[in-house]
C-alpha cells in the first residue's frame, strides 16, 4: 500500500472512531432526558436492511415526503442492540417527533402523518424480537443487494472503520464461520448475548436473506413486509419510492433523485476465486428468495 492510501486509510478510520464517540456521547446524553419520551411517537415503518444494499439512499428519498416527519438521526440502533435497548422505550421515542407535532401534521393533511427510521440490521434476531414487541404494527421495508456484491462491499466497509480488518477477502470469508460460531449460536438462543461480531464479521451471513426474512416473519404477518431489490433502486428510484408510500398508506409524491447518500467506494475488483465460491454459497438462498417473492431478480440460482 502506498504511504498516500496509507494516510487515506488512516484518516478515514479515524473519521469512523469519531463519528462512533460522538454518537455514544449523544445517545448517553439523550438517556438523561430520556423520561421526556412519553411525549414522542414510535415509529409507523422500519428500514431494516440489508446493509450495503442503499438503506441510505432509500430512506433519504423516502423521507422527503411532506407527510413524513423523520427522525433526529437514521439509525438509531435501539432495536437490535442491547446497549441502548436497556436505556428503555422512552429513550427510544425521544428520537422522533412529538405526539403534539404528529398530531397537528395530520391535522393539517386530513389523515395522520408517519415517522420511521432506518437501522440496517436485520440480520440480528434482537431486532426482530424487539420491533414485534414493540411496533407489533410497524410497517417493515427490506432492501436487497446482490449478495456478492453485498458482501465484497461490507468487507470494504469493515476495512475503512476504525478497528480495520486485517485479512484479504478470501481469508476473511474464509475465516467468518470461526468467528462468528459463538455469536451465531447466540443468535438463535440467546440474541442479546450476541456481540458485535454478528454484524461486522457477517459478509456472507447477511447475504442468506430468505434466513433472516423467515425470522422476521415470526413476529410481522407477510402483509407487513415490503421486499426490493437495490437494482429496483438504481434503476427508478421514482418508481419505488411511489411503491414504498403505497404501502406505507402515503398520497403519491414525486422524490428528487438528485441526491444520492452514504456510496462508498472502492477500486480494487474482487478476486475471481472469492466471486466463484460467493456464487456458488448464495445458489440456493437465492433460489428460495425468487421462490418466496415469485419473482427472479437474476441473481445466480
Amino acid at each position: 500500500m502506498s504511504n498516500k492510501s496509507s494516510m487515506n486509510l488512516t484518516s478515514t478510520r479515524l473519521a469512523h472512531l469519531r463519528r462512533r464517540i460522538s454518537h455514544h456521547a449523544a445517545a448517553h446524553a439523550h438517556w438523561l432526558i430520556a423520561h421526556r419520551g412519553k411525549l414522542h411517537a414510535l415509529p409507523d415503518f422500519l428500514i431494516v436492511g440489508a446493509m450495503k444494499s442503499g438503506t441510505s439512499s432509500l430512506f433519504g428519498s423516502l423521507v422527503t415526503h411532506p407527510d413524513i416527519l423523520g427522525p433526529n438521526k437514521k439509525e438509531i440502533h435501539f432495536l437490535d442492540n442491547p446497549h441502548y435497548f436497556r436505556f428503555g422505550e422512552a429513550w427510544y421515542r425521544r428520537n422522533f417527533p412529538t405526539l403534539k407535532a404528529m398530531q397537528a401534521a395530520s391535522h393539517k393533511l386530513g389523515y395522520p402523518a408517519q415517522t420511521g427510521e432506518a437501522t440496517p440490521a436485520m440480520i440480528s434476531n434482537f431486532y426482530a424480537i424487539n420491533a414485534g414487541k414493540l411496533v407489533p404494527n410497524a410497517k417493515i421495508i427490506m432492501i436487497l443487494r446482490d449478495p456478492v456484491e453485498r458482501a465484497y462491499s461490507h468487507y470494504h466497509h469493515a476495512k475503512r472503520s476504525f478497528t480495520g480488518e486485517p485479512l484479504s477477502f478470501w481469508d476473511a470469508l474464509q475465516a467468518e464461520e470461526k468467528r462468528l460460531k459463538k455469536d451465531l449460536r447466540a443468535n438463535e438462543a440467546r440474541p442479546e448475548a450476541a456481540t458485535s461480531k454478528l454484524k461486522r464479521y457477517s459478509h456472507t451471513r447477511r447475504g442468506m436473506y430468505i434466513d433472516q426474512i423467515e425470522q422476521w416473519l415470526h413476529y410481522f404477518p407477510r402483509e407487513q413486509l415490503m421486499i426490493v431489490s437495490t437494482q429496483a433502486l438504481k434503476e427508478d428510484i421514482v418508481t419505488l419510492c411511489e411503491q414504498a408510500y403505497q404501502f406505507l398508506g402515503l398520497p403519491p409524491f414525486k422524490v428528487d433523485t438528485r441526491e444520492r447518500r452514504n456510496e462508498g467506494g472502492y477500486s480494487e475488483r474482487m478476486d475471481e476465486r472469492s466471486r466463484e465460491y460467493l456464487t456458488e454459497l448464495f445458489r440456493p438462498y437465492n433460489r428460495q428468495l425468487f421462490e418466496f417473492l415469485g419473482e427472479d431478480w437474476g441473481w445466480p440460482s
